[in-house]
């Protein structure tokens, strides 16, 4: 925890949402002040009845009025944006953040708005003197602390491949939302040392060897961390995958996922995209909690140096996507409340925060890693 702390409070603005709920409740038991911003100021009222804050810090605001997001945001040290689909929503939050000269992290697991941001919004952060800092979540603050420390000391990589098995997780509505996006939208690989949309096409076969799980098949991968890590991992590739049974119904279906994404792809370009959003938005906000907290996930970080020098792997641990999420924003925020934080513009985790201790300070809340 920084030694010194802002008097400002932190907005989080889509506080009344499944995830925004857990992010205002772990920033108060960290001991700061909140104000909880999104657009129903009775729904806001309830959450901060619920989390002992005065009415003062209930400020509803439109996602797309600029204007009035910057004044709920001018006083404020950071703001943590959880509203989505972020591809939807989240640009006029970003930009009230900087034009109010407050910190912005957000809990995306959109790539294409994290490429979004590093690339449109960093010039405007560095000049506003603010960081920028997307994907902080689950998805995808973790693993790209985990490359980056896997990757340290080993000079030019051939290739970065970072690997997700997630088990038991069950999806909000909004990751839901934001996930039929993705599906149906551009996706990235990084590869010969640059940024090349994906083909439509799943690689077929691929397996992984995982911790406590041993070789499985796996799909292709749109995570955060193609677009991040690059920036401050030299590497000339980046592969993202993850573990095909995360998206099957039935163990046994697992090896049929990446044949089958492209077809499924293809239909969420078509108006169904628009019946299952309906549908999604019937469903329960998210998982009860005891499921919640059973969601456990690993993730495996493997560099190959380009001098062909022996690899390494890095390994983390967890469990609680969704609580996770609340504290991987939450620390983040505290730590550029820092007055004496001076990083500056559109910046991947790794450049934002000192990745060790930024990844120690999650053991307290189950997270543990290791390098080898």
């Amino acid at each position: 925890m920084p030694e010194q702390q802002s008097s400002a409070p932190v907005a989080v603005y889509g506080a009344t949402g499944y995830t925004g709920k857990l992010v205002v409740a772990e920033l108060r038991r960290r001991g700061l002040e909140v104000v909880v911003s999104g657009r129903s100021a009775d729904s806001l009222a309830r959450v901060a009845a619920d989390n002992g804050l005065p009415s003062s810090a209930v400020r509803p605001a439109p996602a797309d009025d600029e204007a009035a997001l910057a004044r709920v945001f001018e006083d404020c040290a950071a703001v943590i944006a959880c509203a989505g689909p972020f591809l939807q929503v989240g640009e006029p939050v970003l930009r009230a953040a900087i034009a109010s000269g407050t910190h912005y992290v957000d809990t995306t697991g959109e790539q294409p708005f994290i490429k979004l941001a590093l690339e449109r919004y960093g010039v405007d952060a560095a000049r506003a003197g603010v960081a920028v800092v997307s994907g902080l979540g689950f998805d995808y603050l973790p693993g790209d602390l985990l490359c980056a420390v896997t990757a340290e000391g080993l000079g030019p990589l051939r290739e970065l491949r970072i690997t997700y098995a997630v088990q038991g997780f069950g999806a909000t509505r909004g990751t839901m939302h934001s996930a039929l996006l993705m599906m149906g939208g551009e996706e990235w690989e990084y590869r010969g040392g640059r940024l090349a949309k994906a083909p439509l096409r799943q690689p077929l076969g691929e397996t992984a060897d995982i911790p406590g799980l041993g070789r499985v098949p796996v799909a292709r991968y749109p995570s955060g961390e193609v677009v991040t890590v690059p920036r401050h991992v030299h590497t000339q590739e980046i592969v993202s995958r993850i573990t095909a049974a995360t998206f099957a119904p039935h163990p046994r279906a697992a090896k049929a996922v990446p044949a089958l994404t492209p077809g499924i792809a293809a239909l969420l370009r078509t108006p169904l995209r628009g019946v299952l959003d309906k549908a999604i938005d019937r469903l329960p906000a998210g998982p009860p909690e005891d499921a919640r907290r059973a969601a456990a996930y690993t993730l495996v970080a493997d560099a190959v140096p380009a001098n062909g020098s022996a690899a390494r792997r890095g390994v983390l641990r967890g469990t609680d996507v969704y609580g996770i999420t609340a504290v991987t924003t939450s620390h983040a925020a505290q730590l550029l409340s820092d007055p004496a934080y001076d990083r500056a513009g559109a910046l991947a985790p790794a450049e934002a925060f000192d990745a060790r201790p930024f990844l120690d300070a999650l053991g307290e809340h189950g997270i543990s890693y290791e390098v080898a």
